[in-house]
């Protein structure tokens, strides 16, 4: 009996003392991989200010493959590699950061860092080197714009995007840097301070040349007039700045590990003295610590079993206990629901990791409870579902106006690695009438209005109605619907045609997706957000992608011209490297050439740079394999000029809100024309949508667009309507576009 409630206890003990013993193999483990990155350091610095490593890195390449180990050894050398080789500067500096980021995540310096130190590697990974890398640029387009004989517009746009990148890093590390370093403690601080007051100091120097760069550039009529020097001169002297605190913050770090390190090994000694005076005591204490432990672990269990463990806050559990628990409401006062949701989080932690989502989603469990009244229940429901439960309501208004408040404060610019990381959220909520029973289908109720609110868009807030609940089960009937027309091949391809301006002849078809419903065309703007809220879409995709390919198959080498038959991709299938290979296999198996389709990408997936990373790696592949490549939605988004300068693009399609008018509005044309002029100048076509009007077709005609699309030409058709117009306009001896060919396009 005695061993039995010892046994509790000697396990405690034992298991206390591994995992101190743990701590300090993590801590050398995490020692390791800073010491590598002080010797990483100088490499890094010297590429930086001459563009080149004189000595070779023969050690710490053998270094890095023996910590990296057969899985990751040869990945940190290859990245050495790079770094050493490059000779674009930037280039070879974000090679750096990589390198220095992997060996971090490699080492976990940030699990075993202090709450003291552990903003330390966002700092040495990130806000520094993003200095460096940003001001190397600056530094490399002023002495390109110096040498340019004249400056045109996009010369001018070059300063002010770039230097834009660099004073957010530049300001980020500022503001880091002096906040942060105010409240250290260790031995170290007060050197670390100054050396971040010496680097502010460099810091402001470069950008206040960078603005007397930027006035000069945006009123330069030639690179002689652009003043650029005095940034060239103060770059080195930031550079020197920045690694110097770069290598004071790895030392202060190192440091740090180290006294953690002498802590863990002290309380690996104690764990083993208590276990022994836990043996030796054991007759006096055993049913005393086992039965205490027993207690214990009850509680703790209770509490796993109705809290959240990343946020601490109460969960389903807790909340369905509150609910049924709930005092009976009287004639005067409500019960008050609501649930909120993050919108997209999924791209957070594709940007910046789990870990530090995770560290978000606890940042927003402490913004809502600064929001939350002494009585409100206030949990965690989900992945990025909060709840908010408030008895005794009695201002109905004040709640409505709590949720936007809550979410314009979640909605507050925050940053992660030093860079924007912007919050949507949508609520819904759901309020009982007085004296109401109250029961755990409020909910279902609460969740209904956010599904109300998510469909409005991000920031907006829904109060449950009944006819939110017909509008689901509505929804619900057009899914059931949809999955059997998935099944029964009636979801299809329709394909609106695109025209050569020039000789009027079909050049390729977009393709839009039809329900063809017992006869009846249903539009996606009918049943879309119906797949999307059943997770259909990809169903639906897969089904268009596969008929697209049969008729470009069937059209293989029976038109006069040969043509292109479009397909929209979405972001998540062009970041999925099988799904890519899947399309690459289903061309090849049809006996089709990639360049018999086209792939249009919406702009606005590669304002992200982060996320869009594994997008336009696969994009490069595709374009590379011959896959025609469509930046649809051109100049409507953030992303234009570098989508053009970072994508092999074969045309661009103008979106319709440019098109419109063009031929009677003179501003419009000025942006219009300049659109065109832009992908003229890089060697891209052009196609222009949502063409209506014969005004509009002469304009765009005379202004050097080479394919246009809309409902002047036709509508979306029909495989056999599509074959019928191609045929007619192929093959005839009158096909260039003129207004009989146009009726009778439009009839068709």
């Amino acid at each position: 009996m005695v061993f039995f409630l010892l046994a509790p206890c000697l396990l405690f003990a034992s298991l206390w003392f591994y995992n101190e013993f743990e701590k300090v193999h993590s801590i050398d483990r995490s020692l390791e991989g800073l010491h590598l990155m002080q010797a990483l350091g100088p490499l890094v610095q010297e590429k930086a200010l001459t563009g080149v490593v004189e000595k070779p890195a023969t050690y710490l390449r053998k270094r890095l493959i023996a910590f990296g180990g057969p899985k990751r050894g040869q990945e940190f050398a290859r990245d050495l590699d790079m770094l050493l080789k490059e000779q674009n500067i930037s280039v070879s500096l974000r090679r750096a950061q990589f390198l220095t980021e992997s060996i971090t995540r490699f080492a976990k310096v940030s699990a075993a860092a202090s709450f003291e130190t552990s903003k330390f590697p966002h700092l040495i990974n990130n806000t520094l080197l993003s200095v460096v890398i940003e001001s190397t640029i600056m530094v490399d387009n002023a002495r390109m714009l110096s040498d340019r004989p004249t400056i045109n517009p996009w010369d001018r746009m070059l300063i002010p995007v770039q230097g834009g990148q660099f004073k957010v890093a530049a300001d980020s590390a500022a503001r880091e840097t002096r906040d942060y370093f105010k409240s250290l403690t260790g031995k170290k601080a007060g050197t670390l301070r100054e050396v971040s007051r010496h680097y502010r100091e460099s810091n402001l120097t470069f950008q206040l040349a960078g603005a007397q760069l930027l006035s000069t550039t945006i009123s330069a009529k030639t690179g002689g007039d652009i003043e650029g020097d005095a940034l060239i001169a103060a770059q080195p002297d930031l550079v020197r700045s920045a690694f110097v605190l770069w290598q004071s913050a790895v030392d202060y770090l190192d440091a740090d590990l180290h006294d953690q390190r002498t802590r863990t090994v002290f309380a690996v000694a104690l764990a083993g003295l208590v276990g022994g005076v836990v043996i030796l005591a054991a007759g006096v204490i055993a049913f005393l610590i086992s039965r205490d432990l027993a207690n214990r672990t009850q509680k703790e269990f209770e509490y796993l079993g109705f809290h959240d463990p990343l946020t601490g806050l109460p969960n389903r559990r807790a909340l369905t206990k509150a609910i049924r628990t709930l005092p009976a409401a009287d004639e005067s006062t409500r019960t008050g629901l609501l649930l909120l949701d993050l919108r997209h989080f999924k791209n957070i932690n594709d940007r910046f990791g789990d870990h530090n989502g995770d560290a978000i989603l606890r940042c927003v469990s402490e913004q809502l409870s600064e929001f939350s009244d002494p009585n409100d229940f206030l949990g965690r429901t989900g992945g990025t579902e909060f709840i908010l439960l408030r008895p005794g309501l009695s201002d109905q208004e004040a709640f409505l106006d709590l949720a936007d408040r809550i979410i314009h404060n979640l909605g507050k610019d925050r940053y992660v690695l030093g860079q924007k990381a912007a919050l949507e959220a949508n609520a819904g909520i759901y309020i009982s009438a007085p004296g109401d029973l109250v029961d755990e289908h409020i909910l279902v109720d609460a969740g209904l209005a956010l599904r109300s609110a998510k469909k409005r868009g991000a920031g907006k807030v829904d109060l449950f109605t009944s006819e939110m609940r017909i509008s689901f089960e509505k929804s619900s009937t057009i899914a059931k619907g949809l999955l059997k027309a998935l099944r029964e091949g009636d979801i299809k391809p329709w394909f609106q045609p695109q025209i050569d301006i020039f000789t009027g002849e079909v050049v390729g078809a977009e393709a839009l997706v039809r329900w063809i419903d017992h006869g009846r065309v249903r539009y996606p703007g009918m049943f879309l957000q119906a797949a999307i809220e059943a997770g259909y879409m990809d169903l639906i995709d897969s089904t268009v992608r596969e008929k697209t390919l049969n008729l470009a198959s069937q059209l293989n080498g029976q038109t006069r011209r040969r043509m292109h038959l479009g397909l929209n991709t979405s972001a998540s299938f062009l970041a999925n490297a099988d799904s890519v290979e899947t399309l690459v296999r289903q061309v090849e198996q049809r006996g089709l050439k990639p360049s018999d389709i086209s792939l249009e990408i919406l702009e606005a997936v590669m304002i992200d740079e982060v996320a869009a990373e594994p997008v336009k790696r696969n994009i490069t592949r595709l374009s590379e394999l011959g896959f025609f490549i469509e930046l649809d939605d051109f100049g409507t988004g953030h992303s234009s000029i570098s989508s053009l300068r970072d994508l092999k693009v074969d045309r661009v399609k103008i979106d319709r809100s440019f098109v419109s008018g063009v031929d009677t509005n003179p501003d419009l044309q000025k942006f219009t024309s300049a659109l065109i002029n832009l992908a003229k100048s890089l060697d891209i076509a052009v196609l222009a949508e949502g063409v209506e009007t014969d005004g509009e077709l002469e304009w765009l005609k005379a202004h050097g667009c080479d394919v246009i699309q809309g409902f002047l030409i036709s509508k979306a058709l029909p495989v056999d309507e599509l074959t019928a117009l191609i045929l007619r306009r192929n093959f005839s001896s009158t096909a260039v576009i003129s207004p009989p060919m146009l009726a009778l396009s439009k009839r068709s």
